[in-house]
Formats: structure tokens, sequence, C-alpha cells
């Protein structure tokens, strides 16, 4: 028999949400795909973006001092990035080991 490590998407995206919400960050929960959106205010971290989005530096501090990879939603409004100004993307298609560590990460990232 064959057993499957990687998550269904519905389970791998429900698991990120609950984490996200346990954290108090607050989700845009999708209707398909394999991406939350996940707005980041509640950290309470500043950057100087006179030259840099915001999103794009919080993903980088995630990424280094968290451990947490991200993917800043600004690269995808152009002239309008003010719009997702605090949100990032979350990525749920990952094996049940990698988003146990996700999710444990996230709600740790307040303290």
């Amino acid at each position: 028999a064959v057993v499957s490590t990687q998550s269904t998407g519905e389970e791998g995206c429900s698991q990120i949400i609950s984490a996200c919400k346990d954290a108090g960050l607050g989700v845009v929960e999708p209707f398909g795909g394999y991406f939350i959106l996940v707005d980041t205010s509640p950290l309470g971290l500043e950057f100087d973006t006179s030259q840099v989005e915001y999103d794009v530096q919080c993903v980088h501090w995630l990424t280094e001092h968290k451990k947490l990879a991200g993917i800043p939603l600004s690269l995808f409004f152009g002239k309008n990035k003010h719009i997702s100004e605090k949100y990032i993307r979350l990525c749920f298609a990952k094996s049940e080991q990698t988003l146990k560590a996700g999710g444990d990460i996230i709600r740790d990232i307040l303290k």
C-alpha cells in the first residue's frame, strides 16, 4: 500500500488557518488554490518603506528570524501595492511534517 505524507489541500489549509487565528493573525480564507492571505499587522513590526515595501521586508524578517517562508503580496499589485501592504501569502500545499512545523512557528510567532 502507498502511504502519502502530503496533506490534502483542505486539511493543510485548515491547519494553517487555525494556527494563524490562534496567533491572533487575520486570515483571508481561500475558495480554491494553495495559498492563504495573512494580515501581519498584529506582529507590530516596523520597517523603513521608503525603498522596499513592508511586506517584502516582513517576509525576509520572518524567514530570517522565525524560519517561516512567505510570499509578499505587493508583487502582484503593481502601482497599487498599498492595497496589500501588510499581507503575505502562505502556501499550505505541504507535507504533514512541514505543516505541523509551520503551524508551531505561527502559533509562537508573537512570543
